[in-house]
Parts: structure tokens; sequence; C-alpha cells
């Protein structure tokens, strides 16, 4: 009778695999795209230089989490980001819009993106804002043969041609 049992137990565990949706450890891999992970903006009318700048955002941190049904081979995957703002202190609240996006990839191949707006206020006084956000959830079909992790959800802002050329002139861009 154990012997029986013993043998049945891998097709058990088989069934129950099939129709679930279950929380998984290794989902679509969470990150931001180098190229935009911050952004600068300027006094009206001035030219990109420090001194003009009025404030920077960067994307500072990317989690995820989802769950994958293997019966549809289609994984939900959710996303969290973390943004950190920051002005040169003045007495004045003040509140601004900042558009980024969420790109599902998988190597060179996007399979979609989603703009969104980043609302966020400093306190009067403040100097420094930290924002979490968790932009829509999404649904990625599974191809046959790869396996959730095997994609990314890359997020980052969605810049000007001048916001750009000025990332280049900054940090990791100088030869």
């Amino acid at each position: 009778m154990r012997f029986r049992l013993l043998r049945l137990a891998p097709i058990g565990a088989l069934l129950l695999l099939l129709g679930c949706s279950s929380k998984i450890l290794i989902c679509p891999v969470p990150a931001i795209l180098a190229d935009t992970q911050s952004v600068t903006f300027f006094r009206p009318g001035t030219t990109p230089d420090l001194a003009n700048e009025v404030y920077t955002v960067s994307l500072v941190n990317a989690t995820g989490d989802c769950t994958y049904s293997t019966r549809e081979g289609l994984v939900h995957a959710s996303l969290e980001l973390t943004f950190r703002a920051t002005r040169t202190p003045t007495r004045e609240a003040a509140t601004y819009s900042v558009p980024y996006f969420v790109a599902v990839n998988e190597g060179a191949k996007i399979y979609s993106k989603h703009l969104y707006t980043l609302k966020f206020t400093f306190a009067p006084g403040a100097s420094v804002a930290t924002i979490t956000q968790a932009p829509g959830d999404v649904d990625i079909k599974i191809s046959y043969g790869k396996l959730p992790w095997n994609y990314q959800q890359m997020a980052g802002f969605q810049m000007t041609a001048a916001q750009i050329d000025y990332n280049k002139t900054r940090s990791r861009y100088v030869p």
C-alpha cells in the first residue's frame, strides 16, 4: 500500500500544479532603464545648466511580484517604483508632474509600453521628496519554452530630446 502511494505522489503534485495560479519567487525581472533613470527640469527660458535647475527626479528602486497560471501560461505581474526628487531648498511648497513609462520586454523585443504620471509635492522648506508608486498590473502571456523570469518590467522617464542630451553630459555618459 505504501509503495502505491509513493508512485502516485508525483502524479498528484503535477495535477495540482497544472490547474493552479500560484505566487512564484522568480517573476519578470523589475528593471530601471539606465539612460532614462533620471530627469532634470530647468527654469523656463534658461539654458540647461546646473545653476538653472528647478528639480531633478530619479528612479531609485523597482520591485516586483507576480502570480503564474501554468494552465493559461499567464503571469499577472505587479511593480512598485520608488522615486527620489531633489531641489534647492525654498520656503514654498511645490507640486510637479513627471511622465514615466513601464515596458514589458524580453531581450530587445518590447511587448507593451504604458505611460504614467508621477505627481509629487515638496513640502515647504524641503529639498527632498521620496515617492513610492505602483503603476497598473500587467498580464504577460508566456511564450512556449519560456519562463516568467525571461521577461522584464522596465521603467524609466519619458524624456524629450533635450533632456536626453542633458543626461549625456552627466555622470556615466561623460567620456
